[in-house]
């Protein structure tokens, strides 16, 4: 099972976040997807794959080319399979319109991307600790 499913259109961004969660203590297993659409067909099984294991977290930006985070979202708040899946909105846009259509659309958390690395690593810390080892998930496989 893949602990975190990121979905991130920014090579950099991408990089950075490899570089970083492979460094940590106990460093989470990840997928990598850069686009809205390639994340559904991968969570829904659309992909030609058997329907996988749900991560324990989407870690999703929103500002995606083609499907956005939002509409993201949306379609995964409608399917039973990814109803319950936690979702992290992982942005730049601090813009409180965006903030609340993330809401909206059904997210658990909105997270503004910070301006440095070092700052990454300790937001990056703690989100993992959080989703990943104290939050208690329900069995929605």
């Amino acid at each position: 099972m893949v602990d975190i499913l990121y979905v991130e259109d920014n090579p950099d961004d991408a990089d950075i976040f490899s570089r970083l969660v492979t460094k940590f203590e106990q460093s989470p297993t990840y997928t990598i997807l850069e686009s809205g659409s390639e994340a559904i067909d991968y969570l829904t099984g659309k992909d030609g794959q058997q329907r996988r294991t749900l991560p324990k977290l989407l870690l999703l930006d929103l500002n995606l080319v083609g499907l956005s985070g939002f509409d993201v979202v949306k379609r995964l708040r409608a399917a039973d399979h990814t109803r319950w899946l936690p979702i992290v909105s992982y942005s730049t846009s601090d813009n409180p319109n965006d903030i609340r259509e993330a809401y909206a659309a059904g997210i658990n958390a909105y997270v503004v991307k910070p301006g440095n690395y070092q700052a990454t690593r300790e937001l990056l810390q703690h989100l993992c600790r959080f989703w990943l080892e104290n939050n208690t998930l329900l069995n929605f496989q």
